[in-house]
């Protein structure tokens, strides 16, 4: 839809009145969402994701065993073919992860209207999408969870769309789920809603045959998207690829949070910062709940699919922000039925809803603005400063992943547990061995390696010298650098509170 289709003749009714508004809306939201996306403060999550393209065919499932599935990595590989240096591909990154956002709102739009809800509620779900801070600040991130949604979202539309009990229909829902899969093994979340759904509307109409045909198919096509993945990237190990995939993440998945504490408080920040939309979502589920029996197959399995997501996401036990935009997309066409629902009662509800509407959007136009400075520049001259001091054969650690057109070795993610584990292994480590032999050229100071123990701090002082107040280069290659430590400002500051 375009701002040109929008335009009415005089004489608009109400209703149009408000379409329009709306279309107008999501324009600007969009123009924010790329806006954003260029601006915006990178998470060191967002680094590590990215770079993975660096080593995708060149040491994957051969020297490197990684522990997530690396599907995403394949869409990333894109971005470093376009981009010329760092920063130009981690901007083209987050330009075509903002591409990926409007493919899952034109997604949850064929939803909405497949659900058969009028049109005036299909845009409706797509602005209230637009709207939740948490999607439109962390929908254009570069990590896994927006290509893994946007494949479930295809999955679920697959299904209400066509006919839900043809075996082509249900392959193809479970081809996508495993390509979800394959991108995240957290999208298990999303094959688990999906598949449960559309068991509980088959039990719904009293046919357990129908609930193991569909959940059988399913899982046959889910199969299909794993196996291809596995003879890709594995070959002859295909085996052990696959093993990987499964038993990888399950130490993180059960303790993952344990390295972190506080992690709840992003579910209240959610929720206070959307309490508007979090009421409507609430009032739709709840109108959409009680018709569960009454109403069609599409809407009991979109609705059982939102419910069960919804659950598993904000009871996860690492709830940090980007988390929420998994169920979100989902969740706003509720809301937009509650809206809806609204404004066909009677005048004063009517006013009521359009109340609701107009807060809505100038508290998230007013937050967008705001957002504007949580920028990245700082960042982004850092990585141009350190990539400018790097020969294309030339190494750096950071244990973050910074540059993405260089190679980090040790390739060592310095999250909190491999922090904690590394200090415990400390001079029998191999980044200390690293460190100590000067093998990286360039190594940036930020608060993770300033988390590592003095052992590894002595070992930096001794074989580096400061360039910047972030960068250190060999001290033998360089005399005129000197070991001390210079006071730097932090990169990652405000990532999640701001």
């Amino acid at each position: 839809m375009t701002a040109i289709t929008c335009i009415q003749p005089p004489g608009l009714s109400h209703e149009q009145r408000l379409t329009f508004a709306i279309r107008l809306f999501i324009l600007v939201k969009i123009a924010a969402l790329f806006v954003l996306a260029i601006n915006t403060r990178f998470v060191m999550d967002e680094f590590w994701h990215f770079t993975q393209p660096v080593y995708l065919f060149d040491g994957t499932f051969d020297t490197i065993w990684p522990k997530k599935a690396v599907g995403y990595a394949v869409f990333y590989e894109l971005s470093h073919l376009i981009g010329w240096d760092a920063t130009s591909m981690l901007i083209t990154g987050r330009l075509t992860t903002a591409c990926l956002s409007l493919a899952l709102i034109v997604c949850i739009y064929k939803c909405a209207r497949a659900l058969g809800h009028e049109r005036i509620t299909a845009i409706l779900a797509v602005a209230l999408l637009l709207s939740f801070s948490s999607y439109i600040e962390r929908g254009f991130r570069l990590r896994s969870e927006p290509l893994a949604t946007l494949f479930a979202a295809l999955a679920v539309l697959v299904v209400i769309r066509y006919e839900t009990d043809r075996a082509k229909t249900l392959l193809i829902a479970g081809l996508l789920s495993g390509l979800a899969f394959v991108t995240t093994q957290k999208s298990v979340y999303f094959n688990f809603a999906l598949g449960a759904a559309l068991v509980v509307d088959a039990l719904c109409m009293r046919s357990a045959s129908r609930a193991f045909f569909r959940g059988g198919l399913l899982i046959l096509g889910w199969a299909g998207a794993i196996l291809f993945y596995g003879a890709l990237l594995g070959g002859t190990a295909m085996p052990q690829v696959l093993k990987m995939l499964f038993l990888g993440p399950v130490e993180l998945a059960l303790h993952g949070g344990s390295y972190y504490e506080g992690l709840d408080a992003f579910v209240w920040q959610t929720l206070l910062r959307n309490a508007v939309p979090y009421a409507l979502v609430c009032l739709g589920l709840v109108l959409s709940a009680a018709r569960i029996l009454k109403c069609d197959s599409a809407a009991r399995i979109f609705l059982v699919h939102a419910v069960l997501l919804t659950g598993l996401v904000f009871f996860h036990n690492q709830t940090w922000p980007y988390v929420f935009s998994m169920a979100l997309p989902f969740l706003a066409v509720f809301g937009a039925v509650a809206v809806t629902v609204l404004l066909r009662q009677g005048a004063s509800r009517s006013a009521m809803a359009l109340v609701i509407l107009s807060v809505i959007a100038v508290q998230s136009i007013v937050r967008n603005v705001q957002y504007l400075g949580h920028d990245n520049l700082a960042q982004l001259a850092l990585v141009q400063q350190a990539e400018a001091q790097l020969a294309q054969d030339e190494t750096y650690f950071d244990g973050i992943g910074m540059i993405p057109s260089r190679r980090m070795e040790p390739r060592l993610w310095l999250d909190a547990q491999a922090v904690r584990e590394t200090n415990e292994k400390g001079r029998n480590s191999t980044l200390y061995g690293a460190l100590l032999r000067a093998e990286p050229h360039l190594v940036i100071a930020t608060y993770r390696t300033d988390g590592l123990s003095s052992v590894f701090g002595d070992a930096l002082n001794t074989t580096y010298g400061f360039l910047t107040s972030h960068i250190l280069l060999r001290l033998e290659a360089n005399r005129i650098l000197t070991p001390p430590k210079a006071e730097r400002a932090p990169l990652f500051n405000g990532i999640y509170t701001d």
